[in-house]
């Protein structure tokens, strides 16, 4: 028999672990916590509330944290701060969008082709009321009861052990919640006076603050370059065994189903556009901020047709007359009511909105509440940008009656003559249509011009070395050896680029761009000039290509077809037997990646084709094949900015603004 003293020898291990793990706990239960060795931290959840599932911000969120990851593995210091402010936008973009492994040309196993857009459940805009109403209504959305917040508690420096320890946390006049104190709380942030946020051991003093957010509203006004025009959230899917006119790509879906889809039809909107790509990454950036989004930008807009009064859309319906030889069509037209304006007022109005001296206004003033900024992109539309581009692009031969289809066209002279003579006097009337309409007040609680933010268009007409595209100069040049004219080769017929006819309307956007800040200038405008000063489509115009990789289909500017040709830049011709070939420079079923990356960022005619394909409908929903390639259609989102393109202009807009934007947040006066 064992005696007692081994009995106690044996037992000593297991005693001295008790006295351990109690010894070991001691210290934690004995902690008190106080604002010397804890912080309350929080952050808005979803701080763009155009997304109705948060899950949408988390990814852009996330992808800009991993960008700023990779900016840290390959620069650092002011370097690193400066990319990561100029390029904030353009590097999330690429994080989402690259279909290679970063640093590499590995593709990667689970690329959408698609774009991330494709990927997004729903938003807050009721694309059959066209308002933002879809989160519960109109005054859910903006004028929201509080804002999901997380909470945290992070120890200061090594005095204290949050591990083990339990929590209790209160959020104003909220019931108390317990939980380990290491761990995040979700909670809901009283709008718009906030509340205090106080945690701490039970029987013991909380630590506290007064939490408040700055819930940003920010307005989206203007025309194409603001509404993401050429990249829908839903690009069009091609049939790699169907082809059309036995030449090029035909629709996977030849049929309204088969369409590209957009967060608004009718104006092309998308949720691509520079302006909601501003508004978004002034949210990722602001974790106790958040932005609420009022987006109207609309495809064709101008001025007076546009958003003070209603406008003829880029969507086509067949119709049943038409010239000889022509097939017949016509532009979808707004109603008297349809008018960005209107739209907005709808939405920020309790009232219905009225006209006062022929602009829309809000009876008695009763809005629901005040605009922070009001992001804007007009002008080009009313003094003939598009029939510029016509004048540059239309063969001198092509009828006059296909030629209708794209607009009269506009000589240089005449686009100088359109700044001096409507220009001035559009924004005149822009401008008083704000103060009279929109409730956009600064410190001082009057109407703040210097709050609508007017952003300058870019230098899309430039080759990947930032000089302008080359194009033949005269009779005799082959034209499909230059890249400007193998941009549009699925229409060559009717268009040819000349280099003095580019060259032309490549000096008038300097002018453009110097009338617009001086009309800025003379409304008390904000002039985000970055998007054309800072030459962010410098070397990315829409003839850029990047050599190196000239083999690669998302730099190829050719658009598929089926045929031979006499050397591969020229234009397909078809086959004599009418037997199918093969596809070439790449298969439109399997390669066509609209949102890639790339060295261009402009749709040119041939990738809108490619991402866009709008069709002529006809009443039945039946495509109207012969219309839509007549009418030019299909080419509908040409001369944009690609998703790459807006989110740099995105960048260019912050930087002019974001010291607008902290002192708007934190309350400062300007």
């Amino acid at each position: 028999m064992e005696s007692d003293l081994l009995k106690d020898f044996r037992l000593l291990p297991v005693l001295l672990a008790v006295v351990l793990s109690l010894w070991g706990r001691a210290p934690v239960e004995a902690q008190t916590l106080n604002a010397g060795n804890v912080q309350i931290e929080w952050k808005v959840v979803n701080r763009f509330r155009l997304f109705a599932d948060g899950k949408t911000f988390r990814l852009h969120e996330n992808a800009w944290r991993q960008y700023q990851t990779v900016l840290g593995q390959v620069t650092s210091g002011e370097q690193r701060d400066q990319l990561a402010a100029t390029t904030a936008v353009l590097g999330t973009e690429h994080v989402l969008n690259d279909r290679h492994v970063t640093f590499t040309r590995q593709p990667k196993t689970t690329y959408d082709w698609k774009g991330w857009a494709a990927r997004v459940g729903e938003t807050c805009w009721d694309a059959k009321s066209r308002t933002h109403a879809a989160c519960g209504g109109i005054d859910a959305y903006l004028e929201p009861q509080g804002h999901d917040i997380e909470l945290r508690l992070r120890p200061v420096g090594d005095a204290v052990r949050l591990d083990g320890l339990t929590c209790s946390w209160t959020v104003g006049e909220a019931a108390a919640v317990t939980a380990p104190c290491d761990q995040p709380l979700a909670a809901v942030l009283p709008w718009p006076g906030g509340a205090t946020i106080s945690v701490g051991l039970p029987g013991e003093p909380p630590v506290s603050l007064d939490a408040r957010v700055k819930d940003l509203l920010i307005v989206g006004l203007g025309d194409s370059f603001a509404s993401g025009e050429g990249n829908p959230d839903r690009p069009v899917a091609f049939s790699d065994a169907r082809r059309y006119r036995n030449l090029y790509p035909a629709r996977a879906a030849n049929d309204a189903t088969g369409s590209a889809q957009w967060l608004d039809e009718d104006c092309h909107r998308s949720l691509y556009g520079h302006q909601l790509r501003a508004a978004l990454q002034i949210a990722v950036e602001n974790p106790q901020a958040a932005v609420t989004f009022l987006g109207y930008a609309c495809s064709g807009a101008a001025v007076d047709e546009g958003i003070l009064g209603p406008q003829t859309y880029v969507t086509r319906k067949a119709t049943g007359t038409a010239p000889a030889g022509v097939a017949a069509s016509a532009s979808v037209s707004g109603g008297k009511r349809d008018a960005e304006m209107y739209r907005l007022l709808k939405d920020l109005c309790r009232g219905k909105p009225k006209q006062r001296d022929g602009f829309w206004t809000c009876p008695d003033n009763a809005f629901r509440r005040t605009v922070d900024f009001v992001f804007l992109s007009v002008g080009g539309n009313d003094i003939g940008f598009s029939n510029l581009v016509a004048w540059v692009t239309l063969r001198d031969a092509t009828s006059t009656t296909i030629a209708s289809y794209l607009g009269a066209t506009v000589s240089p002279q005449d686009f100088a003559r359109n700044m001096k003579t409507i220009l001035p006097g559009a924004y005149a009337r822009l401008a008083k249509a704000l103060e009279l309409g929109v409730p956009l007040v600064g410190d001082d609680n009057t109407f703040d011009p210097a709050r609508v933010i007017l952003t300058a268009y870019p230098d899309i007409l430039v080759d990947e070395t930032g000089n302008i595209c080359a194009a033949p100069r005269g009779e005799g040049d082959d034209e499909d050896l230059y890249p400007a004219n193998q941009s549009l080769d699925v229409f060559s017929s009717w268009l040819a680029i000349t280099g003095p006819r580019l060259q032309a309307a490549h000096d008038q956007l300097a002018t453009l761009h110097q009338r617009m800040g001086e009309l800025a200038g003379d409304h008390g405008w904000t002039f985000a000039a970055r998007a054309y000063t800072g030459k962010p489509f410098q070397g990315h115009g829409f003839c850029a290509q990047n050599k190196r990789y000239a083999d690669d289909p998302a730099e190829i500017l050719q658009i598929p077809c089926m045929g031979k040709a006499a050397r591969d830049t020229a234009t397909c011709e078809s086959s004599l037997s009418g037997k199918a070939r093969d596809w070439r420079p790449y298969n439109p079923a399997s390669q066509n990646w609209p949102y890639a990356l790339r060295q261009r960022w402009v749709r040119t005619l041939n990738d809108a084709y490619m991402t866009v394909n709008e069709k002529v409908m006809t009443k039945g929903g039946q495509v109207d094949d012969q219309a839509s390639a007549s009418s030019f259609s299909e080419t509908a989102g040409a001369m944009h900015p690609t998703a790459e393109g807006n989110a740099a202009m995105a960048d260019a807009i912050l930087l002019d603004i974001r010291d607008q934007v902290r002192a708007a947040i934190d309350g400062t006066p300007q």
